[in-house]
């Protein structure tokens, strides 16, 4: 098992759209997405945005949109991967660590992070950047994916593993995401 590092992660942010936001009180989980995506600016890792049928569920969050340098789709099938402009974007990514994050947990999120893993992939569930209307759901949701070998991880501890030490060139830029 290798660490995180800039140069092997994906992100792939799930469906953190206006009406999914208001359903789960997920402002803290578009703060966070935010930070991640602004992360992954200052250390040029890829991300991959996706949406759930936005004519219904509305748009991906503007603080989202205003940072990312990212590739946004749309899907309608819950996982992402059953999406094939997603499935070959992550492919040809040629990265293999997926830092996942979304809403719903339990749903859209599961789901992919299931079809990630019978793939091949490593995936990362930033537990702080995820949310379901339901609490219960989420929790449900992390340990069944815990089960299938997933690591349930968050924010900070990726931003952290992915920079190793304070000497890193970019430390003080992604901390300052934090503080």
């Amino acid at each position: 098992m290798t660490f995180l590092a800039p140069e092997n992660s994906l992100i792939l942010v799930i469906d953190i759209q206006e009406k999914l936001v208001k359903a789960v009180d997920g402002q803290k989980v578009s703060d966070n997405a935010s930070k991640l995506l602004k992360a992954a600016n200052v250390l040029s890792i890829p991300a991959i945005i996706t949406e759930q049928y936005p004519k219904g569920l509305g748009e991906t969050m503007p603080e989202l949109k205003d940072v990312a340098n990212a590739d946004f789709f749309e899907k309608t099938s819950f996982s992402a991967l059953k999406t094939p402009e997603i499935f070959d974007k992550i492919k040809k990514s040629g990265r293999k660590k997926i830092i996942l994050c979304g809403i719903e947990t339990h749903i859209c999120v599961y789901q992919t992070a299931i079809e990630l893993i019978e793939n091949g992939y490593e995936v990362y569930l930033l537990k702080d950047v995820c949310a379901s209307r339901d609490a219960k759901n989420s929790e449900c949701a992390f340990d069944l994916l815990q089960s299938y070998g997933i690591k349930i991880s968050c924010l900070e501890i990726v931003l952290f593993e992915w920079l190793k030490s304070s000497k890193h060139p970019k430390f003080k830029d992604v901390q300052s995401l934090i503080k």
